[in-house]
């Protein structure tokens, strides 16, 4: 034991002493008592401590975005890992509030119940990045991604998430020590419980948004207006973070808004909330009418919330990558147990080639789906201010739709009884539903993620790709493209990138399908830039198509990389990781290779003119338009 801890020891046991002997004599003894063992907690806090060394490696070149030119970093391939002491007390940890959640798995809570929360509070399961200091965890993002996990196990998974990782961590990165002190210790201890208002009714994007914050005439309260929908926990929560326009620049014909992020106590006067009919769920529209808010309630600086907001969303995605594998395991292991309860041996079920099929499709997304995760959540943790927005984006995107692919296999392998709003399997698809649209869609976020990297790309690339679209003026260029990009034209890329020498061999082939992938994404990019230029922004089915490119590649890369670390280290299972990894590959290659084709061939040899023309009839009739089958002119 440390000297720093026999020290405290000694400390807590002469305090102990001293209050027993003291509650003898003294006349006001509740007092007392509740001083001293107030101190005695700090006491023991102070004593539990252990001091968590993080260092960070040097900043790293956006891994995805550099995919867009052609430019694989192989370091990447190195599967990230914690220590084995830390891997053995995050387990036990861990394990501890999955108990806890199983536990309170029974009680009909319909919302976060203070009492839960408390019972989190005591597990320290609540501000899991928070100094330990006031009893957090001080957590990496690998770790909390374990704890939600198994937080994610509970049915009220959503309201537990967006309390942890909007509300809790959002004071933990940005509130002030006055806003820590009042809030921050409070949600911790299971006292407050916090809900983001961030969605807007009808706004698509930031500029859209109508809820307004103005200065009072004497500079000590801001004024909110506006109403926010759908937001979670909105019916019980006790604090709301609002993000509100608070100012506009205007730059020539530009405007650009400017936000902030207030913090507002629900009993404030000209509060109104409304509860949404959704299942499974607690959701509010809040509507703020003149409240009066502090100024040292802003969390984060003035005018400057979209930085804040960036910086929450993308650990928020990476974090329901976590709440995607606990649904899947969940849809997993129970279509398994139906499959086998419902074989015999003159109808042996789980035999059957369709049933394997599927099976052996739902493990395999959810090995990628675990990888991806995981694999973002290390390179948060082992590089400085790393910028992995577009990765952030991709493990929301792979996981919400991967869980929804996964529910509905169970809903039609499981047949009539999956009617049932009571049954397992018709929940989990609402749950699944509810990943797919909470918050941002993932039509939407499919095209903000291609158009990031192409962004990159573009910076690069600008001069030569207006030397490209400009091929009267530069004959002598255009000529030598025609000769270096015959082999992408006949789909026969030069595979040079040497993937292989970083993987195990048994990956070989699949090594191969990633540069082959990689080397596709690069020509794709060039292809949309030099085709559409800046109006590249209003061609999404094009956008949809190169996001799809983008997430398949960055999967292949996080499930070799891993099943080549399992493989490496003799992890049980590690051929069968290996042997999934492949088959991931196999299939992520062929729609890789259509997707870019489709990019490649333009509008006319695909579907995008005829359903661009046959959406507009529809617009213009409002409604189907085309007569009845049966129907006659004469």
């Amino acid at each position: 034991m440390s000297i720093s801890r026999v020290v405290t020891r000694t400390i807590l046991l002469k305090n102990k002493l001293s209050y027993e002997l003291s509650a003898t004599y003294c006349s006001s003894q509740v007092a007392v008592k509740e001083s001293e063992e107030n101190q005695l907690k700090q006491f023991e806090t102070l004593y539990n401590i252990t001091k968590k060394v993080r260092t960070k490696k040097p900043q790293k070149p956006p891994f995805v975005k550099n995919l867009m030119l052609g430019k694989f970093d192989t370091d990447i391939l190195t599967y990230p890992e914690l220590e084995k002491e830390d891997v053995e007390d995050l387990e036990a940890n861990v394990s501890l509030v999955r108990k806890l959640v199983h536990q309170n798995h029974v009680v009909d809570y319909n919302s976060l119940d203070k009492t839960f929360r408390q019972n989190l509070s005591d597990h320290r399961a609540i501000g899991l990045q928070a100094s330990q200091f006031i009893n957090g965890r001080e957590c990496n993002v690998t770790e909390s991604l374990a704890f939600l996990e198994a937080l994610s196990e509970h049915k009220i998974r959503y309201s537990i998430l967006n309390n942890e990782q909007l509300g809790a961590h959002s004071f933990v990165k940005f509130g002030s020590d006055q806003l820590k002190t009042k809030y921050l210790h409070e949600i911790m201890k299971g006292n407050l419980l916090s809900a983001l208002c961030f969605t807007e009714c009808g706004a698509i994007d930031l500029s859209q948004f109508k809820t307004t914050a103005k200065l009072s005439s004497d500079s000590k309260t801001w004024i909110l207006n506006g109403t926010k929908t759908w937001v979670v926990n909105g019916t019980s929560a006790d604090i709301f973070i609002v993000l509100a326009l608070t100012k506009t620049i205007v730059r020539d014909i530009i405007k650009e808004p400017k936000f902030s992020a207030f913090v507002v106590e629900r009993n404030s006067p000209g509060i109104s909330i409304h509860r949404n009919d959704s299942t499974g769920i607690e959701t509010a529209d809040i509507t703020f009418t003149n409240v009066e808010i502090p100024v040292e309630n802003i969390l984060g600086q003035v005018h400057k919330a979209q930085d804040m907001l960036s910086s929450l969303t993308t650990e928020y995605r990476v974090s329901l990558g976590s709440l995607g594998i606990t649904l899947t395991k969940k849809i997993l292991n129970n279509l398994t147990k139906d499959i086998l309860d419902r074989s015999d041996d003159a109808y042996q079920l789980y035999k059957m080639d369709a049933v394997r099929e599927k099976i052996g499709e739902i493990v395999t997304s959810l090995y990628a789906m675990e990888s991806i995760t995981y694999l973002t959540s290390g390179l948060i943790d082992s590089y400085e201010n790393q910028d992995v927005e577009v990765e952030g984006a991709i493990v929301k995107i792979f996981a919400s739709e991967n869980v929804l692919n996964a529910s509905m296999t169970s809903l039609s392998l499981i047949g009539s009884p999956s009617v049932s709003d009571s049954h397992w399997a018709n929940i989990c698809h609402r749950d699944a539903v509810q990943l797919s649209l909470l918050n941002e869609t993932n039509d939407s976020l499919k095209m903000i993620l291609a158009l990031l990297g192409l962004q990159h790309a573009g910076v690069e690339l600008n001069e030569y790709i207006d030397r490209i679209r400009n091929p009267l003026f530069h004959s002598g260029l255009a000529l030598r493209r025609m000769w270096t990009t015959r082999r992408n034209v006949e789909d026969n890329p030069k595979l040079d990138l040497e993937l292989r020498e970083y993987l195990h061999p048994s990956s070989l082939i699949a090594s191969k399908h990633l540069e082959y992938c990689v080397k596709r994404l690069e020509f794709a990019t060039e292809i949309l830039l030099a085709r559409h230029g800046p109006e590249i922004v209003n061609q999404h089915m094009d956008l949809r198509r190169l996001a799809a490119v983008m997430i398949d590649i960055y999967a292949m890369t996080a499930c070799l990389g891993r099943a080549s670390r399992s493989y490496c280290i003799g992890l049980q299972h590690g051929d069968y990781e290996m042997l999934i990894a492949n088959s991931f590959c196999n299939y992520a290659m062929e729609r890789v290779k259509a997707n870019v084709m489709s990019i490649y061939v333009g509008e006319y040899k695909t579907n995008d003119v005829n359903f661009r023309a046959i959406s507009k009839r529809v617009f213009k009739f409002k409604e189907y338009f085309l007569k009845h089958p049966l129907s006659r002119n004469f």
